[in-house]
């Protein structure tokens, strides 16, 4: 059977707050599956409790062990890259400044400047993240 090494108080307590006021439920189910392995559960029994596969629990006390909490946290992901440049968002950003309420003229006007369509939708998106308010 596979658990983890005993945990120091130090350790107990980190992974108790972390599992309990951690930012990403996945970190904080790894986290709580540490505490349940520290406790005397099996790897199958907290497949069970937490819902995930035995292999998955299984690799979260590799990471624990290799990495301690920072190998618990979320690894950043790849997504799309966005469509828009931050200048091309303040564009934008200026464009509906100038007309609140037009947001399909803003994107007509910026298709027609930078030659990239997009939806409403993806607009909005890189509006907000321009800080204009909707």
């Amino acid at each position: 059977m596979k658990f983890v090494q005993p945990l120091s108080d130090a350790e107990l307590r980190t992974l108790t707050d972390a599992y309990t006021f951690g930012p990403q439920p996945g970190f904080r189910r790894r986290a709580h599956a540490i505490v349940l392995s520290f406790k005397g559960y099996s790897i199958a029994q907290i497949s069970d409790i937490l819902g995930s596969h035995r292999e998955t629990v299984s690799i979260w006390f590799d990471a624990w062990q290799e990495r301690g909490i920072c190998g618990l946290k979320d690894e950043p992901r790849s997504g799309r890259p966005p469509i828009y440049t931050a200048s091309e968002r303040d564009r934008l950003k200026d464009i509906v400044a100038d007309s609140p309420h037009q947001l399909k003229a803003a994107q007509a006007i910026l298709e027609q400047e930078t030659g990239k369509t997009s939806s409403t939708e993806t607009v909005k998106r890189a509006l907000k993240k321009a800080g204009a308010y909707l």
